[in-house]
């Protein structure tokens, strides 16, 4: 998998992005830095989904490497170019270690995750076979979805909104407690 530097985070992208790619990779990766929620649009068929997934993997890969370093104590360390540079370059590349609170970092390194949303099950279908196409396939996924889309009960599944799927799986759970 080729890999692109981009706002001093190795991304791993399935080929050579388009200028447009690289410009929305680094503007995520510049908002997972900074911590701050960002805005970004481009036209239909740009590679949103790709650069979106690519970026912010590869930034949550840098970040958890910071995480563990921090845990082991790399950064209570004496001073020396081996360190001093490794500390410089994990906090250019992932941001501030944040201390704020306890003097630990309020980042967990077993509960950092990354939450991709949206409006459709079928843009979420879409983002998994993006996932697919990168370096990323061992990453834990997890898929939610409504009582419309995943209910595999086959009375259930049949009706057709959702309020009567409610009612109808809410009978069927009193039936199966009254056995």
């Amino acid at each position: 998998m080729p890999e692109h530097m981009i706002n001093g985070i190795i991304v791993n992208f399935p080929f050579e992005p388009y200028s447009v790619q690289s410009a929305y990779m680094e503007k995520v990766i510049e908002c997972l830095k900074k911590r701050v929620n960002g805005m970004l649009e481009s036209p239909t068929g740009t590679g949103k989904t790709l650069s979106l997934l690519c970026a912010s993997l590869s930034w949550l890969t840098v970040k958890k490497a910071q995480q563990q370093a921090e845990s082991l104590g790399l950064y209570n360390l004496p001073d020396g170019d081996f360190v001093t540079g490794l500390q410089n370059k994990l906090r250019e590349a992932a941001g501030p270690v944040n201390t704020a609170r306890t003097g630990a970092s309020s980042w967990d390194s077993g509960s950092t995750q990354i939450i991709y949303a949206s409006r459709t099950h079928s843009q979420l279908s879409q983002a998994i076979q993006e996932l697919k196409k990168t370096g990323y396939v061992n990453t834990k996924v997890a898929v939610l979805g409504s009582r419309d889309q995943m209910c595999i009960h086959p009375e259930v599944s049949k009706e057709e909104n959702n309020i009567a799927k409610v009612n109808l799986e809410s009978a069927l759970k009193i039936n199966l407690k009254s056995l």
